[in-house]
């Protein structure tokens, strides 16, 4: 039995399971079997996990969940630091196996990938399944024999998706033909199908649609009449297990859109000289990248996060909140540091109320590439373009900030966290 698409082709899903759990337990064999929490920064101020491990969802605890409902579900839950820089290093070992199958390789996230076969390389089922079992065993061999991962296959990325959240952890399902699909599809939920959400799946439930074999008997024309043509189509289709995306290699450069960077504080802070240095730092981070892109940008947004709200730890996670605001500004277009830190620093006077905050963040888009030699006539602009260029030439060589600011001489070290897509780009389901 051959296997594959109209077009030849045949796609793996391949998901990681409680990734930055286990790649922890991987570090550390004493973590392994019992229960941890990997949080975003200092394990006794931190309010939220960001991942759990296998053996922590077992007791119900969730990504996402503040800390102190994860420990009265699970006391003897272990909390672990992040550690970026190993998750991504992790992730490199693994994308470097994937390519030895296929050049077609899309990260859908740090943890999750999309491998495209042409089904003329394999012939049938088993073979297909073989391959999976191959590279399930080295992933175990040269990345970990800690760290597991689902994969699903299918004739398109909708299905392989749906296929590789089956079973967890380690699990393995093909789903073959538009038959399977909807033999599946037909025993899971509205909003277990990647692109139906919370807010989709009220609308169907309002028209009296529970289920997929529901969604089927829906004609198209009263579709796109209650969710407009893009929408209702998309509705239509998936109800059959039908999608035409295709798998975009990583290595296809995308129009980047914006370029930004926040941080979460360690603690929670009112103290604006504090926030200030946080602030320029990143937009110090936001510069460099702009510069390394060969980019100018002149619409400069910046947001904050206040601490948690501090009513009873008995409130459901769900009924406690962050508040928080943004707003945007227009400068003269810039891949300088310091001119997005003036604007971003004026916006968060302007918007900020005086609570102590948790998070900052700061953005610049309407993004252009910079064809002369300096970006500005001006002489004092000019110097300052000098001294900028002296600065990345010692940072490229010695480290970021090697050099820097006076300010910042005595501000917390912030590191760049990998984007959970690896890259500058947006990708497509």
């Amino acid at each position: 039995m051959e296997f594959g698409d109209s077009r030849g082709r045949v796609i793996f899903h391949i998901d990681f399971n409680s990734y930055f759990a286990t790649v922890e337990q991987q570090a550390n064999p004493r973590l392994r079997g019992k229960p941890i929490g990997v949080t975003g920064g200092d394990r006794m101020k931190r309010t939220v996990i960001g991942a759990a491990s296998q053996e922590a969802k077992e007791f119900g605890v969730k990504t996402g969940m503040q800390i102190w409902e994860a420990k009265e579900l699970c006391p003897q839950i272990i909390l672990i630091k992040g550690d970026c820089d190993k998750y991504l290093e992790t992730t490199k070992r693994f994308l470097n196996i994937l390519k030895d199958y296929s050049p077609n390789l899309e990260i859908f996230s740090i943890d999750e990938v999309f491998l495209e076969l042409p089904s003329v390389h394999l012939r049938g089922v088993a073979s297909f399944l073989e391959l999976a079992q191959q590279i399930k065993s080295r992933i175990r061999t040269e990345v970990g024999e800690y760290i597991t991962c689902s994969i699903g296959i299918s004739y398109n990325k909708l299905m392989a998706k749906l296929a590789g959240s089956l079973y967890k952890p380690d699990g393995l399902v093909m789903i073959a033909d538009t038959d399977a699909a909807r033999f599946i599809l037909d025993r899971v939920g509205l909003d277990e199908i990647c692109g139906i959400g919370d807010r989709l799946k009220k609308r169907l439930n309002n028209m009296g649609v529970f289920n997929f074999a529901q969604l089927r008997s829906v004609p198209l024309k009263a579709l796109i009449a209650s969710f407009k043509p893009h929408q209702g189509l998309m509705l239509y289709n998936i109800s059959r297990g039908i999608a035409d995306s295709i798998v975009t290699p990583f290595f296809t450069k995308e129009e980047v859109k914006s370029i930004g960077h926040r941080h979460t504080i360690s603690h929670d802070t009112d103290d604006l000289l504090e926030i200030k240095q946080i602030l320029l730092k990143i937009c110090e981070m936001v510069g460099k990248r702009l510069r390394d892109k060969k980019l100018v940008g002149k619409t400069v947004s910046c947001w904050y996060r206040e601490a948690l709200n501090p009513t009873s730890h008995r409130i459901p996670t769900s009924e406690v909140g962050f508040n928080g605001d943004g707003m945007q500004a227009t400068i003269f277009p810039t891949q300088d540091g310091l001119e997005i830190f003036k604007a971003g620093l004026r916006i968060f006077q302007q918007i900020w109320n005086g609570n102590k905050i948790r998070m900052i963040g700061v953005s610049i888009s309407n993004l252009k590439e910079v064809t002369g030699q300096t970006i500005s006539l001006l002489p004092e602009v000019q110097k300052q373009e000098t001294i900028i260029k002296t600065l990345d030439r010692i940072n490229n060589k010695y480290g970021d900030f090697t050099l820097q600011r006076g300010i910042l001489l005595t501000s917390v070290k912030i590191k760049r966290k990998p984007n959970p897509f690896l890259t500058d780009r947006r990708f497509r389901m």
